[in-house]
């Protein structure tokens, strides 16, 4: 087991320093100049003393030396454009994406096992095929339509739920629904075909047999054992789901994680983009390694093979 996380955590590790370097190089290669997007009417001669307080004026390798230098004394940089470190940046955005994201995983959760089973139960009828129906029209939406609909219907004309920026919990509740919606509709369908995969299996229709309660065959074995697949599906919609936070950001000027990340891009704020990349791949890395290692308790096969932990 200690072999396991010890050997997810190196190769998370090389993954971050992989994404980092790739970043670095990729963002001083884009044709275009911070100083001067910070500062279009100076002259020349300002901008390179611009370059020179922003740490863009020596050549890229040395750039990436003295950051690296950086980071081991715990300093990510500084955001000249939000006038903040980057660490006082990313502090004061990320528990306001942290919200966002928990209840869009909830809402998922909650819609998507519920109706994935309901609809796995009374698969081929009325029920499966409605349930199927709303999950591919969850899906094919777009996040964008979706929540600008919603700001009309809701917060225009009902006046039930603010739709812009961020002062309590009641402004996540817009945005986490539209965020949610395509994830849920994933879990439905995957949910479904495990759930149903599982009660078509021998040993599940032998439990039946031996007369063991249809809530606990349904319960203990069916959807115990559908929970692999489930969670490979789960850990493949958390990337997605960090990717659309950005437009549903965006389309609520919700100011998080994707608003700052969003930001920083068009104003080529190289030392921020690097942080907020490196947070979410750390963040990416850390939930499928969870997910990873969950897999030895739910499959007593992978038990066995990790040494019979």
């Amino acid at each position: 087991m200690l072999a396991t996380i010890t050997k997810r955590l190196l190769q998370g590790l090389i993954v971050i320093i992989a994404i980092t370097v790739i970043t670095f190089v990729m963002l001083r290669l884009i044709p275009s100049d911070p100083s001067r997007t910070m500062a279009p009417n100076a002259t020349e001669a300002q901008l390179l003393q611009l370059k020179e307080q922003m740490g863009i004026g020596d050549p890229i390798a040395v750039q990436f030396a003295k950051y690296v230098n950086n980071l081991f004394s715990g300093y990510l940089g500084y955001s000249y454009f939000q006038k903040a470190d980057v660490v006082t940046v990313i502090g004061r955005a990320l528990p306001v994406t942290g919200i966002l994201l928990m209840f869009a995983i909830i809402i998922s959760l909650v819609f998507g096992l519920i109706l994935g089973i309901i609809a796995a139960i009374y698969s081929n009828t009325w029920i499966d095929r409605l349930i199927s129906g709303f999950s591919v029209l969850f899906q094919s939406m777009p996040n964008y339509w979706v929540g600008i609909i919603l700001i009309q219907i809701v917060s225009v004309n009902l006046k039930l739920l603010p739709s812009t920026g961020y002062k309590n919990i009641r402004y996540a509740i817009l945005p986490s629904i539209v965020l949610s919606l395509p994830m849920t509709a994933v879990l439905i369908r995957n949910i479904r075909a495990s759930m149903m995969d599982s009660i078509n299996q021998s040993f599940v229709k032998a439990a039946k047999a031996r007369g063991i309660p249809s809530w606990s065959l349904l319960v203990r074995y069916s959807f115990r054992n559908s929970l692999i697949p489930v969670l490979t599906i789960f850990g493949t919609q958390l990337g997605i789901l960090l990717g659309n936070s950005v437009v549903v950001e965006y389309v609520f000027g919700y100011p998080g994680i994707g608003m700052q990340i969003l930001n920083a891009i068009l104003r080529r704020d190289y030392y921020l983009v690097q942080g907020l990349v490196a947070l979410l791949s750390g963040v990416f890395i850390l939930i499928n390694m969870a997910i990873d290692i969950s897999y030895i308790y739910l499959d007593p096969r992978i038990r066995k093979a990790q040494g019979g932990l």
